[in-house]
């Protein structure tokens, strides 16, 4: 499966961010997709996920196992770059 996330679509705090794309991550036919912007069978048993939050995007490719991990640990933990806990709104209106 393929998810693009654009996280500047919405204003939710880190906290709740995390949370939301945990449940994805655990139950992703039936979850709501708050700031999905695309998400499609790929025909691969990895989820493949393009994530967008402020200036910084970042590919992942997460076999079941890292997904599980990844929905009670937060995505922040497994990114590169320092996610900051709120976001300047000017940037999601842009």
């Amino acid at each position: 499966m393929y998810v693009k996330i654009d996280r500047n679509t919405c204003g939710a705090h880190l906290a709740f961010c995390e949370r939301c794309l945990g449940q994805f991550l655990k139950y992703p036919l039936g979850y709501e997709r708050r700031c999905f912007m695309e998400l499609r069978d790929d025909g691969r048993e990895e989820l493949t996920i393009d994530l967008i939050s402020g200036s910084k995007q970042v590919t992942l490719v997460l076999d079941e196992e890292q997904r599980k991990l990844m929905a009670n640990e937060g995505w922040a933990y497994f990114v590169d770059f320092a996610v900051p806990d709120y976001r300047d709104t000017q940037l999601m209106k842009s």
